[in-house]
């Protein structure tokens, strides 16, 4: 059992919300306040399962040793937004709807992502195109559970997303039988068939944006939710509906505004911020408060 002792109070639950589907392998499961995937490191599957001590300490466990904790602790914090929220906190008291947000939505901290992998998260965000985020959560729930890798410890099941290897093997056919649409599954076998996808971590925005948007079937809103959600970076996906109706609700008393005045929106009011504010937006606009 490994500690993950924490600079601030945290709202474990609250971080729970954003599985939408939780009993189902999106390759996450959450049960109670118990979360569990199980995490590839080096071409091995380590289960890995955290719940909260209390409000400043997480207990870690799983088949891991020493070696690997260290990993498995920086992909955990990355993965949940774990680190210091106290500037973010700050930034949001200054305007009066962020401190709301922040006020409804307390102890959430930073925003963490939506993928251990580039792979996973582009795949994840091309089925999320053009249907609802409950209906994509099944048919990723369903590709995890046919062609991603599975390790039991103290009896219970933990899922990885499928590798890159995984999903050629399993083919466009199998894929579609998971429910995606033709050109879907094509460009999901597309994306498989890349090396070097991890490589985008080191890269600028610019170059990330133009390598995505080079796949047919990769536009704007994917590419900018795969750079925020899956890379970390600082880039705000104004054209998700959800985002756009949330900004609206909050500084246009609900008229939807288009994608260019959400974007500055959040130029001029958010800034570095952004990437962080985007998270609450979404659970906003989920949970319809306020």
């Amino acid at each position: 059992m490994r500690k993950i002792k924490l600079e601030h109070p945290i709202n474990w639950n609250l971080k729970m919300k954003f599985f939408v589907l939780p009993t189902l392998p999106t390759p996450d499961i959450v049960e109670g306040d118990r979360w569990r995937r199980a995490i590839r490191l080096d071409d091995e599957l380590r289960a890995v399962l955290v719940y909260p001590e209390s409000e400043r300490v997480l207990i870690v466990e799983g088949n891991f040793d020493n070696r690997e904790w260290r990993e498995i602790r920086k992909k955990l914090v990355d993965y949940f937004g774990l680190q210091n929220p106290e500037e973010l906190y700050r930034f949001m008291e200054r305007d009066e709807k962020l401190r709301e947000l922040l006020r409804v939505f307390w102890g959430f901290g930073k925003a963490g992502l939506m993928s251990m992998s580039v792979f996973e998260g582009l795949v994840k965000a091309v089925i999320q195109q053009q249907i609802s985020f409950t209906v994509a959560e099944k048919i990723t729930a369903r590709i995890v559970e046919k062609f991603g890798d599975v390790v039991e410890w103290k009896g219970v099941r933990f899922y990885s997303f499928p590798s890159q290897q995984a999903i050629l093997a399993a083919g466009h056919d199998k894929l579609r039988e998971c429910g995606l649409s033709r050109r879907k599954a094509e460009l999901i076998i597309e994306i498989a068939e890349t090396d070097g996808l991890e490589e985008l971590r080191n890269l600028g925005e610019e170059e990330v944006y133009e390598f995505l948007t080079s796949f047919k079937g990769i536009g704007r809103w994917t590419a900018e939710l795969v750079m925020s959600m899956a890379l970390g970076m600082n880039v705000f996906p104004a054209e998700d509906l959800g985002i756009r109706r949330a900004v609206s609700k909050l500084y246009f008393d609900g008229e939807l505004q288009d994608s260019a005045i959400i974007r500055e929106v959040a130029n001029n009011r958010f800034g570095k911020f952004s990437r962080d504010i985007l998270f609450y937006l979404f659970l906003y606009d989920r949970n319809k408060v306020f």
